[in-house]
Formats: C-alpha cells, sequence, structure tokens
C-alpha cells in the first residue's frame, strides 16, 4: 500500500534534517587543522563511522529502512543547505572554541 503524502513529507523532512546532523558530524571532526597526518586519517575514519551510525540509526527511526528515491534526495540537501549556509558559522565558533581550549593567543 502506498504512504500517504503527509508521510512522505514527513520522512522527507526528517531525513533533511538528517543530512544536517551528518554535516555537523564531519565538521565537528575537520575543524582542526594543524594535526599530523596520522591524526586526520585517524579522525577521517572516525567521523565517517560516526556519520554512517548516525545515517543507520536515523532511518531506522524515520522509515525503517525503506530506501526511496527520495531518501536519498533529502539527505543531500540537508548536507548540501547546512553546508552553504551554518557550516562557516559552526567552523567559526569551533575554532574559537579551540583557541579558548589551547589557549592559543592568536
Amino acid at each position: 500500500m502506498p504512504k500517504s503524502i503527509f508521510s512522505q513529507i514527513s520522512d522527507f523532512t526528517s531525513c533533511f534534517f538528517l543530512g544536517f546532523a551528518v554535516g555537523i558530524v564531519f565538521d565537528s571532526f575537520f575543524f582542526k587543522r594543524i594535526l599530523k597526518r596520522r591524526t586526520r586519517e585517524i579522525l577521517f575514519f572516525i567521523s565517517s563511522i560516526l556519520s554512517t551510525a548516525v545515517l543507520i540509526a536515523g532511518l531506522m527511526f524515520i522509515n525503517f529502512y525503506t530506501l526511496k528515491w527520495y531518501t536519498f534526495l533529502s539527505i543531500a540537501c540537508g548536507i548540501y543547505v547546512y553546508k552553504n549556509t551554518i557550516s562557516p558559522l559552526y567552523k567559526g565558533f569551533l575554532k574559537k572554541v579551540n583557541k579558548v581550549l589551547s589557549f592559543n593567543k592568536r
């Protein structure tokens, strides 16, 4: 039986915010640019695992792993909108937090 339009819109908006969450996970792990190469690789590996876990858990709670074309579209739209709107502000905030925590006087 096909889903109602309101159910599909609800799934779309939920997956859109799931894309936002994935963008936040990636930005949270890449805010520190002064890292050794191996440390950056480890952080990339950890962020990839964490974002995959966020996606799997989110898809389980949103639509019980039912993957439709609009699921991928909404996650991609969420990541795109996050990267072009909130990401610069969030990265600036993380840089300030990094400065305070590491006591840099730059």
